[in-house]
């Protein structure tokens, strides 16, 4: 018989604020990437051809997502805008952008994802890694994606996911900083089912979108329909 799922625990209401969380993070993050993890993340990406133009990525911590990823990309021309709420990440990710020789085809923003402060129909692409379970509102964020991407933008949303197998869970938990476990630990609390995720879809315009379970977590992705033009 399969255990039932704890009820959701959300996690924070302000994101993951103050320099010791950045730098701990940071730590934790680079970690990862050079585990190799975060490749197996951008190629998610990759292969749904989010490869080229203006993209936003919501909630970039220290950066090093969105930086493999415009490193991988072979258009010269791809731009990175990265919003976070927390000045602490965002100043760590802009000294990460400079290591990685990226800092003129990178901006890092200070705002609140559920209101960007961007214009209708304005960014390529959208993409985040996961931040899905910190947003306290989610369908406010999922509007906002709707928003800020052109017609035919591509969005990629990639997270944890709380039905993770306790295999799973001790496996991430054994790869990460020891400072940091009780934080992942809250992380998957917090985050939600493909189902859980499918019924946020459906109160805004990215209903119907392909959300899918993935190796350690979900994976959310699809386009931003072109409007009907009339026949008149």
């Amino acid at each position: 018989m399969t255990p039932m799922l704890n009820e959701r625990v959300p996690e924070t209401e302000d994101g993951l604020q103050g320099a010791y969380i950045a730098t701990v993070y940071d730590e934790m993050q680079r970690h990862i990437r050079d585990s190799g993890w975060l490749s197996e993340k951008v190629e998610l990406l990759l292969d749904c051809e989010v490869r080229a133009g203006s993209a936003l990525e919501i909630g970039p911590g220290p950066g090093y997502f969105g930086l493999e990823w415009l490193k991988a990309v072979a258009d010269p021309g791809a731009r990175l805008t990265a919003l976070d709420i927390s000045p602490d990440m965002l100043e760590m990710a802009r000294s990460n952008a400079a290591a990685y020789g990226l800092t003129e085809r990178s901006e890092y923003v200070l705002g609140d994802c559920q209101r960007m402060p961007f214009p209708d129909n304005h960014f390529d692409v959208l993409f985040t890694h996961s931040s899905l379970h910190e947003w306290v509102d989610p369908v406010a964020v999922l509007r906002e994606t709707h928003r800020v991407l052109k017609p035919g933008g591509r969005f990629c949303i990639i997270d944890l996911r709380r039905d993770l197998s306790k295999e799973a869970i001790a496996f991430m938990r054994g790869n990460i900083n020891v400072n940091m476990r009780k934080g992942f630990a809250n992380s998957v609390k917090a985050a939600y089912t493909s189902a859980e995720l499918r019924r946020l879809l459906e109160a805004t315009p990215l209903a119907g979108a392909k959300v899918e379970d993935i190796e350690l977590g979900l994976f959310l992705t699809g386009v931003k329909a072109a409007p009907v033009q009339s026949i008149n």
